[in-house]
C-alpha cells in the first residue's frame, strides 16, 4: 500500500487515535455534516496503535475512510514505527533495539489483546520474540501493509503534517529534512546533529527525532518557510497554534476528546473540530 505524500485541500488532519474506533466514529460523524466534507481529504497524524484494545478495528475503519477518499493519508507516528520494526511488519528481521524498546516504553499490551486476544509474556528466554511473531501473524495482511508503508511525512501547499516536528538541534535547513523524511532517511551522513546538544548526546539511528525521539519538537520544531506544521505526539489540553505549527493531540488515547484541524486552504486559519460536546 502507497499513500500520497502529497494532499489537496481542503484538508482534514486528525490527531493520534492509539485504537479509540468509538471515538473516531464520533468525529467523522460530525465531520460528514460539513459543507466541505465530500471534498476533503484526510489527514491522520499517526499513533494507530497501543492503548486501547480496539486498535484492530480502528486500523480497519481508517483503511475504509482512506479507501472512501482517495489522496488521504496517514503518517507514521513512533508507537506505529515501534510496533512495525519489533514485530518485523516490514518483512525484514526485527531490529534488537526496538524488539527491546517496544516491550519496556510503549504500551502494547492493548494492541496484543486487539489481535492475539491475551496480553504478552516475556518469561523464558526468547518468549517475548515469539509473542512478537504471533501477533504478527494475527494481523490481517492489509492493517500490516498499511502500517508498514506509512509515509513519515505529508506535504500541501502551506502545511507540512509529520507525527512530531522538525529540529533545530541538526546541522541541515528545515527543507533537507522535509526530503529526507520523505525519503524515510534518518542518517547522520546527512542529518548531523549539532555538538553538544541533546540530539548529539542521545543520537539513536533507529529512532527519528521527526517521529517522536525529541519530544521538545512538538512545542518547537524549527520552523519551515512558507508552510505551517501539523503535529501531533504530545498530549496538549486543548488545539495550540501559532505561526509556525499547529498542535491537536488532545487525546493522547487517554481521554476525549479527539481533535480535527480543517484546513480550508494553504493560508487559512485552522478550525477546529472535536468528538465531544
Amino acid at each position: 500500500m502507497q499513500l500520497p505524500a502529497h494532499v489537496e485541500y481542503p484538508i482534514i488532519a486528525i490527531g493520534d487515535l492509539h485504537g479509540r474506533v468509538a471515538w473516531l466514529d464520533k468525529l467523522v460523524a460530525k465531520l460528514r455534516r460539513r459543507a466541505d466534507w465530500p471534498r476533503a481529504k484526510l489527514v491522520f497524524l499517526g499513533d494507530l496503535v497501543d492503548r486501547s484494545d480496539t486498535v484492530k478495528q480502528l486500523v480497519s475503519r481508517v483503511l475504509e475512510l482512506l479507501a472512501e477518499k482517495p489522496g488521504s493519508t496517514c503518517v507514521t507516528g513512533n508507537h506505529d514505527l515501534a510496533l512495525v520494526n519489533a514485530a518485523g511488519l516490514h518483512d525484514r528481521p526485527p531490529p534488537a533495539y526496538w524488539v527491546k524498546r517496544y516491550a519496556s516504553h510503549y504500551d502494547h499490551k492493548a494492541t496484543f489483546l486487539s489481535y492475539v486476544g491475551h496480553t504478552p509474556d516475556f518469561l523464558p528466554v526468547g518468549k517475548w520474540e515469539q509473542e512478537l511473531a504471533e501477533l504478527k501473524a494475527a494481523m490481517p495482511a492489509d492493517h500490516r501493509a498499511l502500517l508498514a508503508n506509512l509515509p513519515w511525512v505529508a506535504e500541501a501547499e502551506g502545511h507540512v503534517f509529520l507525527h512530531n516536528g522538525l529540529s533545530p538541534e541538526l546541522d541541515c535547513p528545515a527543507r533537507v529534512q522535509v526530503e529526507c523524511l520523505h525519503r524515510r532517511l534518518w542518517d547522520r551522513a546527512v542529518v548531523n546533529p549539532k555538538f553538544g546538544t541533546d540530539s548529539d548526546r542521545l543520537f539513536a539511528p533507529e529512532y527519528p527525532v521527526w517521529l517522536g525521539a525529541d519530544k521538545k519538537l512538538s512545542a518547537d520544531p524549527l520552523p519551515l518557510p512558507g508552510k505551517v506544521q501539523v503535529s501531533g505526539h504530545v498530549k496538549v489540553d486543548a488545539p495550540d497554534a501559532s505561526a509556525v505549527r499547529v498542535r491537536i493531540d488532545t487525546s493522547g488515547g487517554v481521554c476525549e476528546p479527539l481533535t480535527a484541524c480543517v484546513l480550508g486552504g494553504p493560508h487559512a486559519a485552522p478550525e477546529f473540530v472535536f468528538s465531544n460536546g
